[in-house]
């Protein structure tokens, strides 16, 4: 073999050459087909066997998955009226007040009462005191702004139930032998309408949560008041005991003071021997008392009764 047999078979050679690399491409191709041919059967047989799996199983919620569902919902139920009827006391229900002239009545007559009763008892309230209505005081309400018939009902409804559970809450402050050392300084309550002049008897920052979807509803107050222990005792007392409604107490603010109460020296009768002096150093005549002056921060709570059960649909 010499080199003009190379040059004389140079084309032959280069064609082999190139068939040879040619071959090589190919079978490396067809190498890498059946490798991702066989992933694919591989997944294939993967997802079979899921299709196979579904298609024997049973249908999911089975029944017994939908009877397990109803016994919780039931028992949940059941569990919640339980709870509701420990809790729940009856709603403070106001009278029906369908103009506003009619709870500028009932205002008037309330606050007339609980003054009265205030004085037959000796307890000190501010001049011209309104009892948290100060701002109906001149004005009727749903005139600032002008409310429409359905919001001015809504409003009217909410004040006649905040009158009715203020009168509650002094009738309470009264029956718990308030004396005439204590005074009741004022009474703060949620404005249930814009608008307004500001007034000392607005609660601010303490909105009424009247959300028909929730579980409950809140009305919040605030009492201020002068008395002593006993009385703050069995007026907290009361308010459990007492009251037709559920009050829950948000904050209690308490600040203590020292007061002077004058007493009669009585004089001695014949025969009567005084009586030794004491260590105390209190003059003549002169006993002191603690005062509490109490801001009480309260929620008329009342859950929301259940809702009728929706007919169900009659399938033709």
């Amino acid at each position: 073999m010499n080199l003009r047999w190379f040059i004389n078979h140079l084309a032959s050679l280069i064609s082999g050459v190139v068939f040879v690399v040619l071959l090589a491409g190919m079978l490396w191709f067809l190498y890498d087909a059946n490798k991702q041919l066989d992933a694919v059967l591989e997944e294939l047989k993967a997802q079979n066997a899921e299709l196979h799996d579904l298609r024997v199983s049973k249908t999911f919620p089975s029944k017994e998955n939908i009877e397990w569902v109803k016994r919780d919902r039931d028992n949940i139920r059941q569990i919640y009226e339980a709870m509701r009827e420990v809790v729940t006391h009856p709603l403070m229900r106001g009278r029906d007040l369908p103009r506003d002239i009619d709870f500028q009545i009932l205002k008037q007559a309330t606050v007339n009462r609980l003054a009265e009763t205030a004085v037959a008892q000796h307890i000190k309230t501010p001049a011209e005191f309104q009892f948290g209505f100060s701002r109906y005081k001149e004005k009727f309400p749903c005139q600032n702004p002008v409310l429409q018939d359905e919001a001015c009902q809504r409003v009217l409804a909410l004040l006649g139930k905040q009158l009715v559970t203020v009168e509650k809450l002094v009738n309470l402050l009264i029956t718990n032998e308030v004396c005439s050392e204590e005074a009741i300084v004022a009474i703060r309550r949620t404005e249930v309408e814009p608008g307004g002049e500001a007034n000392t008897d607005a609660l601010n920052n303490s909105p009424i949560s009247n959300n028909s979807s929730a579980l409950y509803q809140t009305y919040p107050f605030e009492l201020k008041f002068i008395c002593d222990t006993t009385v703050l005792r069995n007026f907290l007392n009361g308010l459990m005991l007492q009251t037709d409604g559920l009050f829950v107490i948000r904050a209690v603010t308490i600040d203590t003071a020292t007061v002077k109460l004058n007493t009669l020296v009585t004089p001695l009768g014949s025969g009567e021997q005084p009586v030794a002096p004491t260590t105390s150093t209190e003059p003549a005549g002169e006993e002191r008392a603690r005062r509490l002056t109490v801001t009480l921060r309260l929620d008329l709570v009342e859950f929301a009764p259940p809702a009728p059960p929706k007919p169900h649909a009659v399938r033709r």
